[in-house]
C-alpha cells in the first residue's frame, strides 16, 4: 500500500487500472512526453499560496503515478482526476465491428459541439492534451467521412478520453471516464478487465446486423461479412458476469443498450418515431420508459431474448435508438457524410441515474 506524503489530500478514490483507493500526492506528480506519449518526468507543484495561478496550470496537465501497480505494468491518472468529485467511469460493451468506436467518437464529438449546454450541463477535459488527441485521432477524422479504424487489442486498458462535467448540483465538477475496448478483449477474463469491477456504468450496443434477422439487411450482411446471431453478444455476458453484484441478483451499475446504426432500419415504425424525434428535449423518466418500452419490444420480436440480457441482469436500464454516422460506410467511408442521430441519448440517461443531470430524478430512470 502508499504511504501518504504529509501533502497528502485525505480524500481517495478508486484507481480505474488497479482498483486500489489512491489520495492525491502532490509528490508524485509527473508530466508526459507530448510527442511520444510514454516518457513522464516529476514536474514540481508551487505552494498554492505561493502562485496559485502557476499551480492551476500544472496540475490541470499533469499526471500522478500510481504506485499501487501490483501485478500491473506502470500506470498513471490525470491529476483532475484525482482532485475533483467522485470519478464515475462509462464502459462500452460490444463486439468488435458493433460500432462501439463510431458511437463514443459521435457522443464525443456532440459534447464538444456544446449540445450538453441546454441540458444544463458544461464540460470541459478531464486533461487537454489527451482530449486534444482523442478528437484529432478519432473525431475529427469521422466528422470529416472517414471510417475509424477497429479499437486494437490491448494487454492493458486505458480510457479513451475524460471529461470534466458539472452539472446536477454537484460542488465540483466529476471526472467522466469512457473505456472503449475491443470485443475480443471484452471477452477475456484476465488482467485486462480487471477494470470492469469498479465500472459505474456501461453502454451496451447492439449490433442490428448480428441481432436483427431482417430480410432486407442481408445485403448488408453479406457486403460485410457479418450473420445474425441469436444466441446474443458474447462480450455482453462475460462482462455482466465479471462485475461483482455484492450477493444480489442485479448488477447495480447504470446501464444503457444502445441499438446502434439504427439508420440501417429507420423505416421501422417504431425506430423512426424515435431517430427522428429532437434530443434538446430534456429526456424525462417519462420519455425514458417509453423509448425503452418500444426498444425492448421491438428487440424482443425480431432478435430475441438473449439480446436483452443487460436488461435483464442490470437493476437499473434504459434502452434507445441511436445512429453514430447516420448513414451506411461505402468505400471505407461515409462520402454523404456523418449526420449523428440520438446519439446523446444514452448518455443523458447514464448521467441521470449517476446524478449528473440537472432536474433529473436520479431515483426514478432506469426502473
Amino acid at each position: 500500500m502508499s504511504t501518504r506524503s504529509p501533502q497528502s489530500d485525505a480524500r481517495e478514490v478508486v484507481c480505474p487500472y488497479c482498483l486500489d483507493r489512491i489520495p492525491f500526492r502532490p509528490d508524485q506528480l509527473y508530466e508526459r512526453n507530448e510527442h511520444t506519449h510514454f516518457e513522464f518526468t516529476p514536474v514540481v507543484l508551487p505552494r498554492k499560496d505561493d502562485n496559485k495561478l502557476r499551480y492551476e496550470d500544472i496540475l490541470r496537465e499533469a499526471f500522478q503515478k500510481c504506485d499501487n501497480s501490483a501485478d500491473l505494468r506502470e500506470h498513471y491518472l490525470p491529476a483532475p482526476y484525482l482532485t475533483n468529485g467522485e470519478p464515475l467511469t462509462v464502459a462500452l460493451v460490444g463486439s468488435s465491428r458493433a460500432g462501439k468506436t463510431h458511437l463514443l467518437a459521435s457522443m464525443i464529438g456532440e459534447v464538444e459541439r456544446g449540445a450538453l449546454d441546454a441540458h444544463g450541463l458544461k464540460v470541459t477535459p478531464l486533461h487537454t492534451e489527451s482530449h486534444r488527441a482523442y478528437l484529432n485521432e478519432r473525431v475529427l477524422k469521422l466528422r470529416a467521412g472517414e471510417t475509424l479504424a477497429h479499437t486494437e487489442q490491448t494487454d492493458f486498458a486505458e480510457f479513451a478520453d475524460g471529461l470534466l462535467v458539472s452539472g446536477g448540483g454537484a460542488a465540483r465538477p466529476r471526472p467522466v471516464v469512457f473505456f472503449d475496448l475491443s470485443g475480443e478483449d471484452l471477452e477475456r477474463t484476465g488482467r485486462v478487465t480487471r477494470f470492469l469491477a469498479a465500472v459505474n456504468a456501461f453502454l451496451f450496443v447492439v449490433d442490428p446486423l448480428r441481432a436483427l434477422p431482417l430480410p432486407y439487411l442481408d445485403a448488408v450482411r453479406e457486403r460485410t461479412k457479418q450473420r445474425t446471431d441469436d444466441l446474443g453478444d458474447r462480450s455482453f455476458g462475460t462482462v455482466l458476469d465479471r462485475v461483482p453484484r455484492d450477493g444480489r441478483p442485479y448488477v447495480n451499475a447504470a446501464a444503457a443498450v444502445v441499438v446502434g446504426k439504427s439508420d440501417l432500419i429507420r423505416f421501422e415504425p417504431a425506430v423512426a418515431r424515435w431517430l427522428t424525434a429532437p434530443e434538446s428535449a430534456r429526456p424525462t423518466a417519462r420519455a425514458l420508459r417509453e423509448e425503452s418500452r418500444d426498444v425492448y419490444a421491438f428487440l424482443r420480436h425480431h432478435g430475441g431474448p438473449a439480446w436483452l440480457k443487460p436488461f435483464g441482469d442490470c437493476a437499473r436500464c434504459t434502452l434507445h435508438f441511436a445512429s453514430a454516422t447516420g448513414g451506411q460506410e461505402d468505400a471505407g467511408g461515409f462520402p454523404q457524410g456523418v449526420r449523428p442521430r440520438r446519439v446523446l441519448s444514452p448518455l443523458l440517461s447514464i448521467f441521470a441515474m449517476c446524478g449528473l443531470l440537472p432536474g433529473a430524478d436520479s431515483q426514478e430512470v432506469g426502473l
